[in-house]
């Protein structure tokens, strides 16, 4: 039977906002909100939190969530996500089959809903190799040019530059809250597949990414805005 994992990569380390993946948001450490959308999806049968940090591991225990103690080597600034994904599956081994379900603690507006839509568009393509959350960005960019030499090189090829807005075709950022990909199609190359992915489309309004004092911030008001629209 295929298992889905939910894995949380969180290290300690952050320059922006100390201990950033458990800061207080209302009345919860950002991490939370992510531990809670994975349980609440309903489709994940198991979550983990890979970190360096032993006190992000207990808020994750507190959370019930399980705690994989990270490679230090692993937790520098300049580490890659794929060694991360690398050293969960040889210490935990997944079957080839299952499913990992990566949600950056960062996206405290991914929801259980996200989650279930996404897995659930990623179940119904069977020839893609990853899904990636995104959201729609301006096609305008695509008529933009690369500086720095001694002259300017359109961006997406020549004829982008001078084709209307309303011809180009439409333009998606990943936004960091959603991957998923099959054990077999990471181990493939080691890394989250580059090749047959498909997108699940948020809003940018759910896509915000917590980087700086100032998104938490945002987070909160549109948190508060979402309990709101609820009746809590």
């Amino acid at each position: 039977m295929t298992r889905v994992l939910a894995l949380l990569p969180a290290r300690g380390g952050s320059k922006g906002i100390l201990q950033k993946n458990i800061a207080p948001l209302l009345d919860q450490p950002l991490i939370a909100y992510s531990i809670k959308a994975a349980r609440d999806s309903g489709v994940v049968d198991e979550i983990y939190v890979s970190s360096d940090d032993d006190q992000i591991l207990s808020v994750a225990h507190y959370y019930n969530a399980e705690r994989l103690k990270r490679d230090p080597n692993l937790a520098r600034d300049e580490t890659p996500t794929d060694p991360v994904i690398a050293e969960f599956i040889h210490r935990i081994k997944p079957a080839a089959k299952d499913i990992i379900v990566l949600l950056q603690p960062t996206s405290p507006l991914r929801t259980a809903r996200h989650i279930c839509e996404a897995l659930a568009e990623f179940k119904d393509f069977p020839t893609c190799h990853s899904l990636i959350s995104v959201y729609e960005i301006s096609n305008k960019y695509m008529k933009a040019y690369v500086g720095g030499g001694e002259y300017l090189h359109p961006l997406a090829g020549e004829h982008t530059s001078y084709t209307r807005r309303q011809d180009l075709p439409s333009l998606y950022m990943p936004n960091g809250a959603i991957y998923i990909f099959k054990v077999e199609d990471f181990l493939r190359e080691e890394k989250i597949p580059r090749d047959r992915t498909i997108p699940y489309l948020m809003s940018s309004y759910d896509s915000l990414d917590i980087d700086t004092p100032e998104d938490l911030e945002i987070a909160e008001q549109r948190l508060r805005e979402r309990l709101e629209a609820n009746g809590k």
